[in-house]
């Protein structure tokens, strides 16, 4: 039996904190699905600032986490703190589960931390959902990256209230291309003096550029999602994020066509994609196989929901990995033939802490 969390719903359309009607990309009609109250997002990091360093799914390869560690210290301009053990391994585990726990523990109590970057994907990080304690980060809210087997602690936490960030690992972040970093940094530190190339391609940190159409139209929801194969796995599980007035972001990697349409069919026969207003598609890395194409298998099953869609959102594993705000509102624009505009995704500020 699905068990999942079901949101209340506001107005079809409110206005802004300050009484006014909305403009641009918040203008879009805000249907029956959204929640009751919009997730908290974290403040902005400021140079100097302290963040923390965890390794809650797989081994960590000591080299690339030094690499990461310089970007944060010398191109973000952070104070990291990370144990000593953080390179720990137990087979395919980053040290014991107590080990992984205490850890993140550690880092989500600790005051001064604004950030917790997770070190490397892999497996592990489902084994410690029962054990969160999701509150921790609320009190003061601290934004989590990370990608990959990361998914699963996203969707506890946007489940929780909190947003996150879908982007690179710290052991990826390093060979993430420059772009994909100053993106990063600008969503992380709320903005940046870059502009856009044309006036239907947004700013680093507002959104991102699809490559093609699925279905056109336009929809906004809060935006969920992440690995397609740990969504599935999720499903059926208290820590799965209803998706009712949702948009939802899919990639994966390494996974065989029939396997990405067995993941959306289990997640559409569960009822989990009922409600969902809008789809977006990031990498699917080396999901091919022969002449069976993986994107085309998902492009198929995304077009039969009906909804606005795109794909090739340069989000996922590639060094063209551009973070997302998980758990903030966010639009879909899917123009139709004749339309002006790249396919694109566009980020809402979301509620920021006080």
């Amino acid at each position: 039996m699905l068990r999942s969390l079901r949101f209340s719903c506001l107005p079809e359309q409110g206005p802004t904190s300050g009484g006014t009607p909305q403009k641009g990309l918040l203008a879009l009609p805000r249907r029956r699905g959204y929640p009751a109250a919009a997730l908290i997002r974290p403040p902005p990091l400021r140079s100097g600032d302290t963040v923390r360093v965890i390794a809650p799914s797989g081994p960590v390869d000591p080299d690339g986490l030094e690499r990461g560690l310089r970007v944060l210290r010398e191109e973000f301009g952070l104070l990291v703190r990370v144990r000593p053990d953080v390179t720990a391994r137990r087979g395919y585990l980053a040290g014991d589960d107590g080990r992984r726990l205490e850890e993140w523990r550690e880092a989500a109590s600790d005051r001064e931390a604004r950030a917790l970057f997770c070190a490397r994907g892999g497996y592990g990080a489902m084994r410690l959902l029962p054990k969160l304690e999701a509150g921790r980060l609320l009190h003061p809210p601290k934004w989590v990256i990370g990608f990959s087997d990361v998914t699963v602690l996203h969707a506890a936490l946007n489940r929780a209230g909190l947003v996150t960030l879908h982007g690179p690992l710290l052991t990826t972040l390093a060979a993430t291309s420059p772009r994909a970093r100053e993106h990063l940094r600008a969503l992380l530190f709320g903005g940046s003096e870059a502009s856009s190339s044309s006036p239907h391609t947004p700013r680093p940190g507002t959104g991102c550029v699809g490559r093609a159409v699925i279905r056109p139209g336009r929809a906004s929801g809060t935006l969920f999602g992440g690995s397609l194969t740990l969504l599935a796995h999720l499903c059926g599980t208290p820590y799965m994020p209803s998706l009712a007035g949702a948009v939802l972001f899919l990639e994966d990697v390494g996974e065989k066509p029939y396997r990405l349409d067995r993941y959306l069919t289990q997640l559409r026969l569960a009822g989990a994609l009922d409600g969902v207003r809008g789809v977006c598609v990031g990498h699917l890395t080396d999901c091919d196989d022969g002449a069976e194409s993986g994107a085309q298998v998902v492009r198929e099953l995304v077009h039969a929901l009906g909804v606005p869609a795109i794909e090739g959102l340069p989000v996922g594993h590639s060094d063209e990995n551009y973070a997302l705000p998980l758990g903030s509102v966010v639009a879909v624009v899917a123009p139709a033939p004749g339309e002006e505009g790249p396919p694109r995704l566009l980020f809402e500020q979301g509620a920021p802490a006080s």
